[in-house]
């Protein structure tokens, strides 16, 4: 894990010592890259630190180098720590909640298939204003926050659901929906916009009832990109894993609830049913 503020120092350092290792057995970076079935503009972007290398790519690296065990160690540690980027919230939202959803909003932008699972509240591309509003008025988790800029900005990110070519998938259980955030017209008017959202072609919204049985237990929320990167969050902190074992253990965790939610019709019954326990 690391701290913006140490992020370029180890990305550096870890350019140095691969563009080291490199030197030291006599390769050159075309050849590496050969070796590898990279392009050469990989290898130079990773040894100047103009980008940073996955777990996966310091594994090949160092397997192609064969450093001494001390030293393979040590690497893999520093690609871990820069891969598994830690953000506090409490900096991100001195700085403004407008400012971090502008942040998400570039990173979804890139992101072709979006998968989210939420036990405890309502995602925010799904979230009406009110609701958001409630979300952002929270008094310890968003003490200080602009709510006002908070709620349009969330609202701005949401226009990626109607882009037919990005994909999303939404498993939200029903502790999440039912939460009393904001009265009852805002829980109503939440109910009807999920069943709404529940209809476009590019988006697949399941639930998991509490009666449904499910193999795993859903200790928190979080978002796969693609299968590139997984962000998860706390009440203080920001994530992002981007290590292939940490991607795949988040894909098979999806795929244990997303088996055993609801959709469709009997998705929209649900919420019919939840919207008349809310009034």
């Amino acid at each position: 894990m690391t701290t913006p503020e140490s992020f370029e120092r180890i990305r550096a350092e870890l350019a140095e010592d691969l563009r080291r290792l490199r030197t030291d057995v006599g390769m050159s970076g075309v050849t590496a890259a050969t070796r590898l079935g990279w392009s050469q503009s990989k290898i130079s972007k990773i040894e100047t630190g103009r980008a940073t290398p996955s777990s996966d790519d310091v594994r090949q690296l160092v397997g192609l180098y064969r450093p001494g065990r001390e030293e393979r160690l040590a690497l893999e540690t520093r690609v871990t720590e820069l891969n598994d980027r830690y953000r506090s919230l409490r900096m991100l939202r001195k700085r403004g909640l407008e400012h971090e959803q502008r942040g998400i909003k570039r990173v979804e932008s890139s992101t072709t298939l979006l998968r989210v699972f939420e036990p405890s509240t309502v995602p925010g591309l799904l979230q009406t204003a009110e609701y958001a509003r409630a979300v952002f008025s929270r008094p310890l988790s968003c003490a200080g926050v602009d709510v006002a800029r908070a709620v349009a900005a969330r609202l701005d990110r949401q226009s990626a659901l109607f882009q037919p070519e990005r994909s999303f998938h939404f498993v939200i259980t029903e502790a999440a929906l039912r939460w009393r955030m904001g009265g009852t017209e805002t829980l109503t008017a939440q109910m009807d916009r999920l069943a709404n959202l529940s209809t476009l072609s590019n988006v697949r919204l399941g639930l998991l009832p509490w009666r449904v049985e499910v193999p795993e237990f859903p200790n928190n929320g979080f978002d796969i990109r693609d299968e590139r990167e997984v962000a998860v969050e706390n009440f203080t902190t920001h994530r992002v894993l981007t290590d292939a074992r940490d991607i795949d253990f988040h894909l098979r965790m999806f795929a244990y609830f997303a088996d055993a939610a609801i959709y469709g019709d009997e998705a929209r019954a649900f919420l019919a049913e939840l919207t008349r326990e809310h009034a």
